[in-house]
């Protein structure tokens, strides 16, 4: 499991404190998919990092039961690395000596993630779509028990972002990892998680936890932006 306990987090900026987390408590079990969603600026990214590891917290506990990999906003593909090689790096860094077999596990999935015929092409010759394809390949070939996803189709079109969210249902049934997804999309976190955590403006508490009813997706997003318009 992921867990975080009354978590509390602060930056400085210009030698004052900026408290980013306060007393934000959530989980996420082993294949359960859940969503973090939020207004710009709460910690949603914050609260990603924490459980990365990337910094510690200032307040509560943070306890991490399994390997987590990370997608980021941007795809962070190298550009003078293929496809196959991006998606092998995580591998690359780890063991050398598994990156043959790695190589032929990620070629042997390309066609899972719409990049047929594309591994050895470079990032600037992809769209934008089969850019953050390639970037969640990278994830799943880091070989995670879970997923941070931070805003994963965020600098997307919408008939491609659509197009994407439907694909990485199907993607995260095959693999069933737990996902971790942070989103300004209130439909997105309808369609990929089992639960949603509502948060408030910074610093960042937790507002409300819901279960997603799939035959109510109306009823859940006006609740959602009600949710979100209200104060703290």
């Amino acid at each position: 499991m992921i867990i975080c306990r009354r978590v509390n987090k602060e930056f400085r900026l210009n030698r004052r404190p900026i408290r980013v987390l306060d007393d934000v408590s959530l989980q996420v079990a082993a294949g359960e998919s859940v969503a973090l969603i939020g207004p710009s600026g709460c910690g949603k990214s914050t609260l990603l990092g924490l459980i990365a590891g990337f910094f510690l917290a200032d307040g509560g506990e943070v306890k991490v039961e399994g390997r987590v990999s990370l997608m980021m906003q941007q795809d962070m593909l190298l550009p003078h690395r293929s496809v196959l090689d991006n998606a092998c790096l995580p591998v690359e860094v780890r063991d050398k000596k598994r990156l043959p077999a790695a190589r032929a596990e990620a070629a042997s999935l390309l066609p899972l993630f719409g990049l047929d015929g594309f591994g050895e092409s470079y990032p600037d010759q992809l769209s934008g779509g089969m850019r953050q394809r390639a970037a969640l390949l990278r994830t799943v070939m880091d070989g995670g028990d879970f997923w941070l996803l931070d805003e994963p189709f965020g600098k997307l079109d919408a008939l491609t972002k659509e197009e994407l969210q439907e694909w990485l249902f199907g993607i995260k049934s095959r693999f069933k990892p737990g996902v971790l997804l942070v989103t300004h999309d209130i439909n997105e976190a309808l369609v990929l998680a089992d639960r949603i955590y509502v948060m408030s403006e910074r610093p960042g508490r937790i507002k409300a936890e819901l279960m997603v009813e799939r035959g109510q997706r109306e009823q859940q997003q006006a609740e959602i932006r009600r949710l979100l318009l209200r104060g703290k």
